[in-house]
């Protein structure tokens, strides 16, 4: 080994094998990879995949649908919870909540990421330059390398006097008002019916617009002015790391936050694994939107945005493919699959941090229907995969952007 290129070879070969297979062997991956074969452990998900849409099923013909929802998801961590406590027995059982815990974040590709390891041994840290993928790794460190130290024992009189809600033990509090607050907010301000469109759209309606086309004109241009607003949050977690409540949370700005969250897609395998996902999103979804229809008997894409403002015509339609296939997924994915997923991801695990994304992105889309509700959990889950598969915001931006703009294109001619 050492200084045999054969064996340095050898080397490379068997942690690119190592590492891709570990990599691969996610539940996720199960569901969208190749399912020939008749791998039974690729039967099991989608047969507990039908199980679990049958109960919510059930749960829905005697709940409302918020309530339905709740209840579905607390069933999940109540069958997660049996399965951890009393599957251990089970060779299967036990196979997946390990691949469940164990998966992780990556700053490289499985193509890049044993090279990088090699080459990267005797490489002094200090000569490394200071770009975007040495960025990316530091970001990574941060993410998964967490110092936790126990505080030395003082009285309580010490602990009021120096009480701050920016000490390291009240980190994961900030954590959680950071990610509950900061969507709350957004919604309020800046998403369809906030204060923000609502404002536009009184301006834009005296400007001569129909009520219409100022209601999606207003919702185009919130959208856009909340990105900086998300950026220079980001930044600020990301900068401090600790993410302190102080005045410099809107004057934070750092040029790398935008370089890494919409760098290019790295690895062979990214076109693969988003039209995997494409293919799954879209089956879920429609199946979503099949099962609603049966429970709620009524004829879908019912109960839409057109209906709600009369949209009939293409003038109008370009616009709300702006809106719901360009505005929504940029600034949607970068709050929940950038700014709440990579915060909660230091924190948590992978899937643990996907999933607490996907209830708060399905949450917010309360206003919007049962519909909305399911689907938003559902390509939420989706999106996070992707995002830390491919550690881009744009191919979750593609798979969101299709599934809006194809339910646009459907709802506009067949309303017609």
């Amino acid at each position: 080994m050492g200084n045999n290129p054969v064996d340095d070879h050898d080397e490379e070969d068997w942690l690119s094998l190592k590492l891709g297979n570990e990599i691969k062997k996610s539940p996720t991956d199960a569901l969208i990879g190749s399912a020939g074969g008749g791998d039974p452990e690729v039967i099991r998900y989608f047969l507990f995949l039908i199980f679990y849409l049958f109960i919510l099923l059930i749960f829905s013909n005697f709940f409302p649908p918020l309530i339905a929802f709740i209840l579905w998801i607390a069933m999940g961590f109540g069958i997660y919870k049996v399965a951890e406590n009393y599957g251990e027995e089970v060779p299967w059982i036990k196979q997946v909540l390990e691949k469940v815990q164990n998966i992780g974040f990556t700053s490289t590709s499985p193509d890049t990421t044993p090279e990088a390891i090699v080459a990267g041994v005797d490489e002094p840290e200090e000569e490394k330059a200071a770009d975007l993928d040495n960025y990316a790794e530091k970001f990574d460190e941060w993410r998964v390398t967490k110092d936790t130290i126990a505080p030395a024992f003082v009285s309580a009189g010490d602990r009021i006097t120096s009480f701050s809600f920016n000490s390291d033990g009240l980190y994961k509090f900030r954590l959680w008002i950071f990610i509950l607050v900061v969507p709350f907010f957004w919604f309020l301000l800046f998403a369809g019916g906030g204060i923000l469109p609502t404002i536009f759209g009184i301006w834009y309606t005296i400007l001569g617009f129909s009520i219409g086309d100022a209601t999606l004109l207003s919702g185009i241009v919130a959208l856009f002015l909340s990105y900086f607003l998300l950026i220079r949050i980001y930044s600020h977690c990301t900068n401090k790391r600790k993410i302190p409540f102080d005045s410099e949370i809107m004057s934070d700005y750092d040029p790398y936050v935008v370089l890494h969250l919409f760098q290019n897609p790295k690895g062979k395998s990214t076109f693969s694994v988003t039209s995997k996902a494409l293919l799954l999103n879209f089956i879920g979804g429609w199946f979503i939107l099949i099962f609603l229809t049966v429970v709620q008997n009524e004829a879908p894409l019912e109960n839409t945005i057109f209906q709600k403002i009369n949209i009939n015509e293409y003038f109008s339609l370009v616009m709300i493919l702006v809106l719901l296939s360009v505005a929504t997924p940029v600034i949607e994915e970068l709050l929940f699959r950038g700014l709440i997923l990579d915060s909660l991801s230091e924190s948590y695990g992978s899937w643990t941090s996907i999933f607490i994304s996907s209830v708060i992105f399905a949450v917010l889309h309360f206003f919007s229907g049962p519909l909305s509700i399911l689907n938003a959990f559902w390509g939420g889950m989706i999106y996070g995969y992707v995002r830390m598969r491919t550690n881009s915001l744009w191919p979750s931006i593609f798979l969101h952007s299709m599934w809006n703009g194809h339910i646009v294109l459907l709802q506009f001619f067949y309303l017609l």
